[in-house]
This record gives structure tokens, sequence and C-alpha cells, in this order.
């Protein structure tokens, strides 16, 4: 079952988002901001992050240049979570070595279009 950390600040995003994850068949652990997704990424190892870039503390983007830089960590794919008033925003991310974007508001399925593009679907 591939794995998905999931890290949204918003608590109803991500439950939703979760929820429909794991109805796919996904295994997902969540985070609540940059900080516990760093901690967590070294724990749970997962196959792809969906990382958002508005947070308190360490933003997606502070969390994306980390991961990027670490050996360990730099190839998992990232898909960042935003709004489409973020463009310049989703440019540095793409730039930085985000592998997508998801725009937020849009249907929790996309989240799972998304990921088995880049990893495949669960079995």
């Amino acid at each position: 079952m591939p794995k998905v950390l999931l890290v949204e600040d918003d608590e109803s995003l991500r439950i939703l988002y979760s929820r429909s994850l794991r109805l796919k068949k996904y295994d997902v652990e969540t985070a609540v901001n940059g900080a516990d997704a760093l901690v967590k990424v070294g724990i749970y190892m997962p196959d792809v992050i969906v990382l958002d870039i508005m947070m308190p503390e360490l933003n997606g983007i502070e969390v994306l240049k980390i991961l990027k830089s670490d050996p360990e960590f730099k190839k998992i794919p990232i898909l960042m979570l935003t709004t489409a008033s973020e463009i310049n925003t989703i440019k540095e991310c793409l730039e930085t070595g985000a592998t997508g974007y998801i725009l937020k508001g849009g249907s929790p399925d996309e989240i799972a279009k998304k990921i088995n593009n880049i990893i495949g679907p669960p079995e």
C-alpha cells in the first residue's frame, strides 16, 4: 500500500483529504505543520508527500527546501497544496524541486489522481 504523508494545518481539510486517500487504498500519515512533517518523514518514510504551502512556524517552501537538500529525503516526490492566487509561489516550489501542485478547493479525488500519475495507483 503506497504511503502518503499529508501535511495540512487546516484540520477540516486534513480530515477530508486523508479520508479520501484512505478510501482509495493509500496508507496515510498526517502532519499538522512543517515541524511535525520533518519529524514524521524520517519515521514514516512516505512514498509521496502532499505539502501545504501556507502554514505557521515552518511553511511548505521551507520544508520543501530542507527535504530537497537532504540526501535521505530528496528523492521523495512532493506535491504542493496551494490556492490559485499563489502562482509565483507555485513557480518557486517547482524550481526548488516540487514534483507538482494541487489546488485547494477542488475535488479530493484530484490528490489521488496526481499521486497515481507519480507513483502509480494502489494495488
